[in-house]
């Protein structure tokens, strides 16, 4: 028996959604593909349909004592050009941790904070990726 995966996204939890929400599409230009006051889901516009759903933390179907754990991690995002995003992070005032930086495995890389805490890599490469 087949037990075809059909979708695959991560949902980040947030005490406001809509600034969540706003960050990421003010810096990264991901598209709202769903839309509510207390879940929204996120898309790039064109390429592989990859989701990052935002959750109210307080909503009743977080189980309880998940809203305020702490996790580690970094969310990355690979762009064309990440000097467009920092641009757009210093526009919008977000908590840039590192500008965009040469990497030594062939990549430009910003670390920013979103609204959340979470710690956002938007990189883009310097070198053709290897396989």
């Amino acid at each position: 028996m087949s037990n075809k995966v059909s979708r695959i996204f991560y949902t980040m939890l947030a005490q406001d959604v809509e600034a969540t929400a706003t960050f990421y599409t003010d810096i990264l230009d991901l598209k709202r593909h769903f839309d509510s006051d207390w879940f929204v889901i996120l898309t790039p516009a064109d390429g592989p349909v990859i989701e990052l759903a935002i959750l109210d933390a307080n909503n009743p179907i977080v189980p309880e004592g998940m809203a305020a754990r702490a996790t580690g991690g970094i969310l990355n995002f690979v762009v064309a050009d990440v000097h467009i995003a920092h641009a757009a992070a210093q526009q919008v005032g977000a908590n840039i941790i590192s500008p965009p930086t040469a990497m030594p495995y062939g990549q430009e890389r910003m670390l920013i904070e979103d609204p959340n805490g979470q710690m956002i890599d938007v990189s883009s490469p310097t070198v053709p990726m290897q396989e």
